[in-house]
């Protein structure tokens, strides 16, 4: 029998539905963690974002093949249907937010340069800026005292919290990195909608002139948007999906290289594999086994 991914529609070891669009859930990372002797294995959430903060204590995460050293202050960022698993020392100290991908993009609807900048798997390390760290902490306090109060406009003011929270990880990531050339609203809102066309169309086969079309704009204008965002074709982008796709199966799945290629829509196995080597460099059997 094929082993499969492991894809809660919850939290780790839970099968079952958020209920409310507005899901919101904490927990102190030791809690769940100790359930499983400090080990959580690589797993996907279906619409669940997640915040790691780790105040003391270190530990590893573990996404795809790449394991990253954890040491305290930090914290990690999880977009939804991103594989990841953790390994922690039992000293580890810090907490776990997880809530509803929805409700983080109804916070940011009209702002989407700070979607398209949070919705990547990110470690950020506040070894060199403890104030920084300091104040997110704050911030992270009030939100746990507003969730566990039941005080009037509860909702609202929370809003406001997580508002200005993700905002203060949106700048520090920034400020980590060289700041991309600015780019008007519109464009942004396309290219995120276009990657969330993405996620929900791997197992279809679909155009470049497809995607357009639900966007209502030409193949032409949807490449310029893709190259001045990110510098690759909208093509490029789709073929990147379909490739990291491929290879949370390869490593978390006995299911064979044919049966991946026409799970992710490839008629075809050898240009699957053709295309896997040339965006990879390696065969999707050479990924395999290394």
């Amino acid at each position: 029998m094929n082993k499969a991914l492991v894809n809660y529609k919850g939290l780790y070891g839970d099968h079952q539905h958020p209920l409310l669009p507005n899901f919101i859930h904490y927990e102190a990372l030791e809690t769940r963690s100790k359930m499983y002797d400090w080990e959580i294995n690589q797993h996907l959430h279906t619409d669940l974002y997640q915040i790691f903060i780790i105040e003391s204590g270190e530990g590893v995460l573990i996404s795809e093949q790449n394991e990253i050293q954890l040491n305290a202050p930090c914290i990690i960022t999880i977009p939804s249907h991103t594989l990841h698993g953790f390994t922690f020392q039992p000293s580890v100290c810090g907490e776990v937010i997880t809530f509803s991908e929805s409700f983080l993009e109804s916070l940011f609807k009209n702002s989407p340069s700070v979607l398209l900048e949070l919705n990547h798997l990110k470690h950020l390390s506040f070894e060199n800026e403890p104030t920084v760290f300091g104040n997110i902490l704050l911030l992270k306090n009030q939100i746990i005292k507003e969730l566990y109060e039941e005080n009037p406009e509860k909702q609202t003011v929370l809003q406001s919290l997580f508002h200005v929270f993700f905002i203060s990880l949106y700048r520090f990531s920034l400020s980590l990195k060289n700041p991309i050339a600015p780019s008007d609203n519109r464009t942004l809102r396309y290219f995120q909608t276009f990657q969330k066309s993405i996620k929900k169309s791997l197992q279809e086969s679909k155009s470049i002139n497809d995607y357009a079309k639900e966007l209502n704009i030409t193949t032409v204008h949807l490449n310029r948007i893709c190259q001045s965002l990110v510098q690759k074709s909208a093509l490029q982008i789709v073929h990147e999906h379909l490739i990291n796709e491929a290879k949370k199966y390869l490593l978390n799945t006995t299911y064979t290289i044919s049966e991946v290629s026409y799970f992710l829509n490839f008629k075809d196995p050898a240009y699957f594999t053709r295309l896997f080597k040339k965006t990879t460099g390696v065969s999707p059997s050479e990924f395999r086994k290394n």
